[in-house]
């Protein structure tokens, strides 16, 4: 996975690039972080290739044993975790950030977005994962847990929150147009029922008091919704 900016892009084009690469040398290496195979380099980002690639397509494609699920789930908190320890907020937390690696461990990666020290984030997450705030405003690890909770629930109920709202997926162009042009609706909707702290139902769902643990900002940092996660 190469990502290489051409000398004609702009410095504003360069940036997302300049980023990410800034934050895989601040994690480092680490089983929970994607690797990253142009260590040194600022102009472009080359990632070991996961054939298994992200986790929101493994799990589209292939049954998930519940051993599998309760692994991922620590898997997921424990780069959280990480990259926080860092002072790097990923700032678009979702399951197609994660890669599937040779041994069904999963690695965090796609930074380009991400906040780390001295460097505001360049993004934000999509309104199903996306901590209702001042936007102007820094992210803050705040943000990132709620997304981890929207995250967690994608894992064990297969779909984003609140993705209903878009309509059933289609083939149909006239579908998919539409459903585009109404997702500034369906955004507006889900941020409102955010802000009402109005969230998807995961009572008996496993893990479902970690998930709406971190929509609540019932934890003060990542660190404790995986103990608490540990502790059963």
């Amino acid at each position: 996975m190469i990502r290489k900016v051409p000398r004609s892009e702009s410095e504003e084009d360069m940036r997302p690039i300049i980023r990410e690469a800034m934050v895989y040398e601040i994690l480092g290496v680490h089983p929970r972080i994607a690797e990253r195979l142009s260590r040194g380099r600022s102009d472009y980002i080359d990632i070991k290739y996961y054939q298994h690639g992200d986790l929101a397509n493994y799990c589209q494609k292939n049954t998930i044993t519940a051993e599998l699920r309760s692994k991922w789930f620590q898997q997921i908190l424990e780069a959280v975790v990480v990259i926080h320890s860092h002072g790097v907020i990923h700032s678009d937390l979702a399951l197609r950030q994660f890669f599937v690696d040779d041994k069904l461990n999963l690695r965090l990666g796609d930074f380009n977005s991400s906040q780390c020290p001295g460097h505001l984030a360049l993004g934000y997450e999509k309104a199903s994962h996306c901590l209702p705030r001042d936007y102007d405003l820094p992210n803050t690890e705040a943000s990132d847990i709620f997304a981890l909770g929207s995250t967690l629930y994608e894992l064990v109920a297969g779909k984003a929150p609140y993705s209903e709202l878009a309509g059933p997926k289609s083939d149909d162009p006239g579908v998919i147009k539409a459903q585009i042009q109404r997702q500034h609706e369906v955004d507006h909707e889900i941020e409102s029922r955010y802000k009402n702290h109005v969230f998807p139902d995961v009572s008996g769902s496993f893990g479902g008091n970690i998930i709406v643990g971190c929509w609540r900002g019932n934890f003060t940092d990542a660190k404790e919704a995986l103990d608490r996660y540990m502790k059963g």
